[in-house]
């Protein structure tokens, strides 16, 4: 059989701003292409959308969308309602539309309109002709408890094609470990693919022999994180015939660019200058869509400077025809710097914590505005002693 694979539409992303058309737009361009590869049935591994309780605008868009997909259902697959799908689509409920079982999810309610068939903790099997595919699903939980509850329900591949879908973390695609997080070690034997949704870009690993790991990522770009911008989003097309499994990139996706500078002892002039020429040459770059443009910064400003002085709102407003750019600053000032530097040492060397707190406090405040008659030893004692209501008047006298 010819199974299309993909996960995390996200619908209702961003929605009452300029993109909020994008995940539906882009999810619309997927089914389009999906038809054109004659599948017998789609798969989708949870976060279908964005929120757990979208709005009745999002809800009418995903219809539309949905409403609108011509793949036939020539399977005959059923809802669990035992009524004939639209759509011959299984799918699990991911963790943004998690509800607690005593409520119903929005995947669930997609379910009870025939647009697809939910399987958690359960499996469903298909069969054409002389082929047998079974699909079992979790959908996802908290990863606290994803290992006992994978362990308990210890789902059992039968005979036939067998594909396992979850929507979970894992320890070897994430920055951090937790010993919360499920690891690949834990993944059940005998599968001939675990599907995985919930982590956005594309992903195909042997764990064995016999058994691929694979996430397909998101449809939409969701945290404009680097490892979106290097992947491009799609879906794959299994042939369980073959065993052969293909990924498709969904055409004309609003392209994602990431940027990550490393600035060193720099100043607040010279920062705009590189992130202007930064952009500059993306600019260069000519596409359909206004692109995302996500800047990392990081390094340390030179003695004497300060991050106040780095006005980025004036950069995303002169070039706001060209891209949607958002910033993560982690540039550092020396001053303070050389404070935290102070307060670490404090817990070493079990210093004066008094005297310290004081230096470093008048070192700091000498460089507003304030003006130098302002008592800073009296407004410091204020402070220290925490009556934050003496401390608001000492300043109001001072106006």
């Amino acid at each position: 059989m010819k199974i299309a694979i993909f996960s995390d539409w996200h619908l209702g992303l961003n929605f009452g701003t300029d993109l909020e058309m994008d995940s539906f737009v882009q999810l619309s361009e997927a089914f389009m292409q999906i038809k054109e590869e004659n599948v017998d049935f789609i798969i989708t591994c949870g976060d279908l959308f964005d929120k757990t309780m979208p709005t009745h605008e999002v809800y009418y868009e995903a219809i539309s969308v949905l409403n609108n997909v011509d793949i036939e259902n020539k399977i005959n697959l059923k809802s669990r309602q035992e009524r004939k799908l639209k759509i011959p689509m299984i799918g699990i409920i991911g963790n943004h539309e998690f509800r607690g079982k005593d409520f119903k999810s929005t995947v669930e309610l997609l379910e009870v309109m025939n647009f697809l068939r939910v399987v958690h903790a359960d499996s469903v099997t298909i069969e054409k002709e002389e082929e047998k595919v079974n699909v079992f699903g979790l959908s996802g939980v908290p990863d606290r408890f994803a290992k006992d509850i994978l362990d308990k329900w210890n789902p059992t591949p039968k005979e036939g094609y067998n594909i396992l879908l979850l929507h979970q973390s894992f320890k070897e695609y994430l920055p951090f470990e937790s010993e919360e997080m499920l690891s690949l070690s834990n993944l059940p034997k005998g599968f001939d693919i675990i599907a995985n949704g919930h982590l956005h870009w594309k992903v195909i690993e042997p764990l064995d022999e016999k058994t691929r790991f694979i996430m397909s990522g998101s449809t939409v770009s969701t945290q404009n994180k680097k490892i979106e911008s290097d992947t491009e989003k799609g879906f794959f097309i299994l042939d369980t015939k073959t065993n052969n499994l293909d990924f498709h990139a969904i055409k004309n996706t609003r392209k994602v660019f990431y940027k990550d500078l490393d600035l060193k002892l720099t100043t607040p002039e010279k920062t705009i200058e590189i992130i202007t020429l930064e952009i500059e040459k993306l600019i260069e770059k000519k596409e359909d869509k206004k692109p995302l443009l996500r800047i990392r910064l990081k390094g340390e400003l030179l003695k004497g400077y300060f991050l106040k002085s780095i006005n980025l709102k004036e950069i995303e407003d002169k070039y706001k025809d060209y891209f949607y750019i958002s910033f993560s600053n982690k540039i550092q000032e020396q001053k303070l710097k050389e404070s935290v530097e102070k307060l670490k040492s404090i817990e070493q060397n079990k210093g004066n914590l008094f005297e310290i707190s004081k230096s470093i406090f008048f070192e700091q405040i000498s460089q507003t505005n304030i003006s130098k008659d302002f008592d800073y030893q009296r407004f410091f004692d204020i402070l220290y002693n925490g009556d934050l209501s003496k401390a608001k008047e000492f300043i109001l006298d001072k106006k």
